[in-house]
């Protein structure tokens, strides 16, 4: 299979009737899928709209994917856009996209009239069509144009084509054996590049996916409920939101009864609160993602052990099938620690608009006397005595201190493996030269700098124990509920 637009139509002649999307208010099969997106295919092509970026207000919604499709099928490409981020970071998004067309679900959205773009709400009438767009996609055609801040806050669009996403998909099916069978539990934002995986994992395996009400997430015994009543079995979430379910004790009330497997990526999960799943759930499957927004999809992944003791840090482990991960230190490749470059089919195409950081980022080098398409990480890493790739720290988040080489990362493991701190983020203030704690306690809501610096003696050298500590009520989150570090930093 070459497109998404494939996995469509082999999913809506294979699983015709069976739900491909649900929301709690409604469901769509993939037949109905399938019409939905030929309906919206044609009606953007008989407006002229064809090859063009077409933006999408990607509210958590089944309709939302029959128009991620709709886009596809008529090719052109969907730009998401976050319900709820400022209109001028919105503008900033349409013009530099080159957005013309916008499709939304809710009246009072920011229409981008002042920006020369048209706005169709597709809640009101949603067009359907029995016919094919007559239109042919290949797999070099872009699918998708996704924007992410990153640490400077600007935006930056990374195109992502057909081919790209196919590529991905394909190992992951193989890698971790996934059938029509599984019931996928989305908790992502569609205006966040992780939850591509659930959709189409959704699309090419004819699974059921099941998107989680938003606010299921406030109350941790309500969204096992939720899981339970939709007999979900897989989910692939952001650490934060697997933590707040272990921190309210939600196992001593509620137990999920029909997840078989649970995948986190985007961020460290600490291990202490993965602990209480394991302990809790200990026939479930727990599997560490590795991946980028330059990638589609993941690169790596490490499968826990079920009888082993959790380490004090999980592996990367080791690369999917698609993928080929090598390590680079001082412009040259290593064997065994070092920055670290994916070579993989999945790499996104570029970044749009700006050739010099495309140029930087996804560089051509000679591997084994071919010339190699690769993406710089910006992740330290190091092999294990198993050969699975160790994290170690942010090519940004690695310093300078006292003459040592510090990863900041190692301290953030370190302060957030006691048991008395809830969420830790470990920052550097190189203009002052003060490594910063930033925690929650619920244990020790007055908890002193030397207290914790004597916590972490045995654990850390004395030159990398933290020189400040601030106590907040609540760890700074973004919406796609990782640590806000950017915000973090203001507060150095």
């Amino acid at each position: 299979m070459e497109t998404v637009i494939d996995y469509l139509d082999a999913s809506a002649e294979a699983f015709c009737e069976s739900v491909a999307v649900a929301d709690g208010t409604q469901e769509l099969t993939f037949s109905v899928l399938r019409r939905m997106a030929w309906g919206l295919g044609n009606h953007l092509l008989s407006q002229g709209i064809r090859g063009k970026a077409v933006g999408l207000y990607a509210q958590r919604k089944a309709e939302v994917i029959a128009a991620m499709l709709g886009c596809a099928v008529s090719g052109n490409f969907y730009v998401p856009l976050n319900p709820d981020a400022p209109d001028e970071k919105i503008r900033h998004i349409l013009r530099h996209a080159g957005v013309s067309r916008i499709l939304g679900f809710a009246d009072g959205e920011y229409d981008g009239a002042d920006e020369g773009c048209s706005y169709e709400r597709l809640d009101v009438a949603f067009p359907v069509s029995d016919e094919r767009p007559d239109i042919h996609v290949t797999g070099q055609d872009t699918l998708y144009l996704i924007y992410t801040s990153g640490s400077t806050g600007e935006p930056k669009g990374i195109r992502k084509s057909h081919g790209s996403v196919v590529d991905f998909v394909e190992a992951y099916v193989r890698e971790l054996g996934f059938g029509p069978e599984e019931i996928l539990g989305n908790q992502t934002p569609f205006c966040f590049d992780a939850s591509a995986k659930d959709i189409y994992l959704m699309l090419r395996t004819g699974s059921r996916l099941e998107i989680i009400p938003s606010e299921k997430f406030v109350f941790p015994v309500t969204l096992i409920e939720y899981l339970n009543e939709k007999q979900v079995t897989f989910i692939s979430w952001v650490p934060s939101a697997l933590a707040v379910v272990a921190r309210l004790r939600t196992f001593r009330d509620i137990l999920p009864t029909t997840l078989r497997r649970v995948a986190f990526v985007g961020e460290v999960f600490p291990i202490k609160d993965l602990q209480v799943w394991r302990d809790a759930l200990p026939d479930i499957e727990y599997i560490n993602l590795y991946g980028s927004s330059e990638l589609a999809g993941v690169a790596a992944l490490y499968p826990i052990p079920k009888d082993a003791p959790l380490p004090a840090a999980l592996p990367i482990g080791k690369p999917l099938g698609n993928s080929r991960i090598l390590l680079m230190e001082d412009g040259k490749l290593v064997p065994d620690r070092g920055e670290m470059l994916v070579a993989s089919k999945a790499l996104a195409d570029e970044y749009l608009g700006d050739p010099e950081r495309t140029a930087k980022t996804f560089e051509t080098i000679d591997l084994d006397g071919v010339p190699t398409r690769v993406l710089h990480t910006g992740d330290w890493a190091r092999y294990d005595e198993d050969g699975n790739l160790v994290f170690l720290a942010r090519s940004d988040a690695q310093i300078k201190y006292k003459g040592y080489r510090i990863e900041l990362g190692e301290i953030e493991a370190a302060v957030n493996a006691l048991p008395f701190i809830d969420r830790a983020c470990v920052l550097y203030n190189a203009g002052r030269e003060r490594i910063t704690a930033f925690v929650t306690s619920r244990e020790i809501p007055d908890l002193k700098l030397r207290d914790l610096n004597a916590a972490l003696g045995d654990r850390l050298v004395d030159y990398m124990l933290p020189r400040k500590l601030v106590l907040l009520d609540d760890m700074p989150l973004n919406a796609n509920g990782k640590i806000d570090r950017p915000l973090l930093k203001t507060m150095l």
